[in-house]
C-alpha cells in the first residue's frame, strides 16, 4: 500500500520558519522527504536556518508583494509550488483601550492582510496549476480572552478566510485548511513562562495538562500537506490538548 503521508518530491513554503512553530513545522515536511523552503522577517533571522535543510529568503510579510517574487521563483524552480504554509504571526498584549495605531496595523498586517496577499499571490502565479495551502491560525480566533482583542480579530478572520478561498478556489484545484494551535511553548508564551502562578492557572484549564510544543503541530501539517487529506478543504484542525472542549 502506497504510504500517503509521503512527501517525498513535493516542495514546501513556510513563511516564519525560522524558529518556533514554523520551524518544527519545516523540520516536519524535511522529515517526511519534501523539498523545504522558509522564510524569514529579515536578513539576520534566516541565519537560523543555516545547516538545517531549509533554503531561506528574507520576507517582511508586511509589505505588499514581499512573496510574489519568492513563490514565482520556486514554481519556476519545482515547476509548481505544492504546498503554502502561511505560519508567521506576530501578538501583542495590551488592554483593548490602550493599542496604539502601529500596534493595530502590525498585528492586522502580519497575521491577516499578509496570509491574504501570500494566498492571493500563489494562485495567481500558479493560475491552473492547483495547489495546497495551510493557515496556521489560533483557537484565540475561535474564543476570546482579556488584553488580545487585535490579535483574536486576526486569527478569526484567518479562519473564516480559509473557509472562503477553500470554496472559491476548489473547483481550480486548490485545498485551503487551517491549523488552529492552543497555549504552545514558544517566544509568544514567554511572559506567561515568567509568572509561574498564570502558567498553572492555564494548565489547569487543559485537559491535557501542559502547554503544547511547537513539534505538536507538524503532525497536522504534514497529513493536510499529504495525499492522505486529498478531499479535506475549508476545515480547521484544533491542536489545544482539549482546552477547547471544556468549560
Amino acid at each position: 500500500m502506497k504510504n500517503v503521508f509521503d512527501l517525498t518530491g513535493k516542495s514546501v513554503l513556510v513563511t516564519g520558519a525560522t524558529r518556533g512553530i514554523g520551524r518544527q513545522i519545516a523540520q516536519g515536511f524535511l522529515n517526511a522527504g519534501a523539498t523545504v523552503y522558509g522564510t524569514g522577517s529579515s536578513a539576520e533571522s534566516i541565519k537560523r536556518l543555516e545547516g538545517s535543510g531549509i533554503e531561506a529568503f528574507a520576507a517582511d510579510i508586511r509589505q505588499p508583494g514581499a512573496m510574489d517574487s519568492i513563490i514565482e521563483t520556486l514554481s519556476k524552480k519545482h515547476g509548481k509550488l505544492d504546498v503554502l504554509v502561511n505560519n508567521a504571526g506576530v501578538a501583542t498584549n495590551l488592554p483593548a483601550g490602550f493599542f496604539k495605531e502601529e500596534d493595530i496595523q502590525n498585528v492586522t498586517q502580519t497575521n491577516f492582510v499578509g496570509v491574504f496577499r501570500a494566498s492571493q499571490a500563489y494562485y495567481k502565479i500558479h493560475k491552473k496549476k492547483g495547489g495546497n495551502i495551510i493557515n496556521i491560525a489560533s483557537v484565540l480566533g475561535m474564543v476570546g480572552t482579556k488584553f488580545a482583542s487585535v490579535y483574536c480579530g486576526t486569527k478569526g478572520a484567518v479562519i473564516n478566510m480559509t473557509k472562503a478561498l477553500a470554496v472559491e478556489w476548489a473547483g481550480s484545484g486548490y485545498r485551503v485548511n487551517a491549523i488552529c494551535p492552543g497555549f504552545i511553548d514558544t517566544d509568544m508564551t514567554e511572559m506567561i513562562k515568567e509568572r509561574p502562578e498564570v502558567l498553572e492557572q492555564m494548565k489547569a484549564r487543559i485537559p491535557m495538562s501542559r502547554l503544547g510544543r511547537p513539534e505538536d503541530l507538524a503532525g497536522a501539517a504534514v497529513f493536510l500537506a499529504s495525499d492522505a487529506a486529498a478531499y479535506v478543504t475549508g476545515q480547521t484542525i484544533v491542536v489545544d490538548g482539549g482546552v477547547t472542549s471544556g468549560i
